[in-house]
């Protein structure tokens, strides 16, 4: 009698805190993306302005993997191609997902880019992003001690939009984009509003040209800034990458502005004229999560040429922009 109750009372147990849980992820709430330590490498996914920079086609693709000692580490990965198609335009498309233990949002978007030379070595570029996004809970990734029946919930086919624009002029470089404009919404319970937080980011940074052989860069210097603001999170990432001849080496830091302990990074890599493998590890300082792991990044770009008859000469800019 004794086990049975028992057996009832853990079997309520386990059934209230699932309720909580669902109820919790369904609270109003505004959602927030990952944020990526190797953000210059991924140039269309992080500004829709930067789509066909590369005057070939780029393929692009990149994944993270936070916390990956925990049940319910974060994994965060994405492919993207773009590529000019006129003297002015370029195009690109691609998707992401972001996955935290049973939830995923997974994303598509098309970018499209217009860019005007300003000078001799200074260009402006604009550019749109409209996509579909989407947020469920997969009941497979979830595990009981006790057979449950949990039913799949999903948020629904959303349309996402995102504006951006960048400037290069010499050997300096900037960019501001503003994401999730139609804040779409993301909660699995359709009778509770949730909403996706609107998300600014700037960039900027100046390329150091240390040694040089010809019109070719052997050795330079790269210090870039991040600023980004989604809802009441705040990050700010400092990055100093350096280039010689075909190794990438470089250190970053990235402080969440409404945490104690900041992020630190090291960043190592191989680029060639049209082929690039960056791979970055973050150490959190922080000794309450060290115990579930830090964070992996890799990120792999292919440059393609294209048989367009006309085509546009792009602007002297850092490596890391084509």
């Amino acid at each position: 009698m004794t086990n049975f109750i028992a057996f009832n009372c853990e079997r309520m147990l386990l059934r209230i805190a699932l309720i909580i849980t669902m109820l919790i992820c369904c609270l109003p709430a505004n959602a927030q993306d990952s944020p990526l330590t190797l953000w210059c490498y991924n140039l269309h996914a992080l500004n829709p302005s930067l789509a066909g920079s590369a005057d070939q086609l780029r393929l692009n693709m990149f994944y993270r993997n936070q916390w990956h000692k925990a049940d319910a580490g974060f994994q965060f990965y994405g492919a993207s191609a773009d590529m000019p198609v006129a003297k002015s335009l370029g195009c690109g498309i691609g998707f992401a997902n972001d996955h935290a233990a049973a939830f995923a949002k997974p994303s598509v978007y098309g970018s499209c880019s217009y860019h005007v030379k300003t000078g001799w070595q200074s260009e402006m570029r604009y550019g749109i992003r409209l996509g579909l996004a989407q947020k469920y809970l997969s009941a497979s990734d979830l595990t009981f001690e006790q057979t449950e029946f949990v039913p799949n919930k999903s948020s629904g086919v959303r349309l996402d939009a995102g504006i951006g624009a960048s400037v290069t002029a010499g050997d300096f470089f900037a960019g501001a984009v503003l994401d999730h404009l139609l804040r779409p919404r993301q909660s699995i319970d359709g009778t509770i509003e949730s909403r996706t937080a609107i998300k600014l980011t700037l960039d900027a940074g100046y390329i150091c040209k240390i040694a040089t052989l010809g019109q070719k860069n052997i050795i330079e210097i790269t210090p870039m800034v991040i600023f980004q603001q989604q809802g009441k999170q705040q990050n700010l990432q400092f990055n100093v990458i350096g280039q010689a001849n075909w190794l990438l080496m470089g250190i970053a830091c990235r402080k969440n502005l409404n945490a104690d302990m900041p992020f630190a990074s090291i960043i190592l890599g191989y680029s060639a004229l049209d082929f690039r493998l960056a791979y970055s590890y973050d150490i959190d300082t922080n000794k309450k999560t060290t115990r579930m792991g830090n964070a992996h990044e890799i990120s792999i770009t292919k440059l393609f040429e294209t048989k367009r008859k006309e085509k546009h000469k792009s602007i002297d800019c850092p490596s890391f922009l084509r």
